[in-house]
């Protein structure tokens, strides 16, 4: 419950500041520590984004996954996205719904925990395997 909490504050920060937006980030928080994942439009956007989860009660730790916009992408992101997420829902070993799943332009980023390194491989293999993705990140904890 806490880590909802601190989510919101970032992200009520976010919405209120001058020149940034919540549209193209994500923001998780898992054990005190945040996921900032997503599209920036520079490096100033990014630096604020950061400075913000830094000046954030209750985070210990900040982990980011920030690429600046392009014009297009050769990709479908939403495709993307359904097809990862139903192969994820129908693997017997992933538990699809403890895993975050975030395109970021052509990249596939996952947060969240999974009992075991296992079900992380699992989740890559997938992303890999889905047509348009040009790379995979994972921000998964295993915790056992």
């Amino acid at each position: 419950m806490r880590d909802k909490f601190i989510q919101s504050k970032l992200q009520s920060k976010i919405l209120f500041s001058s020149g940034l937006s919540n549209l193209d980030i994500e923001i998780e928080c898992f054990y005190g520590d945040a996921y900032l994942i997503g599209l920036v439009d520079n490096a100033e956007t990014q630096n604020k984004l950061i400075e913000l989860a830094k000046n954030t009660d209750g985070i210990r730790k900040i982990y980011t996954y920030l690429r600046t916009k392009k014009q297009s992408y050769e990709c479908e992101s939403f495709k993307i996205l359904t097809d990862l997420k139903q192969n994820l829902f129908k693997d017997s070993i992933v538990e699809g719904t403890n895993v975050r799943v975030s395109v970021v332009g052509c990249d596939v980023v996952f947060s969240g925990v999974v009992d075991s390194i296992e079900q992380e491989k699992h989740a890559i293999w997938y992303a890999k395997h889905i047509s348009g993705v040009e790379d995979v990140y994972s921000f998964l904890k295993v915790m056992n």
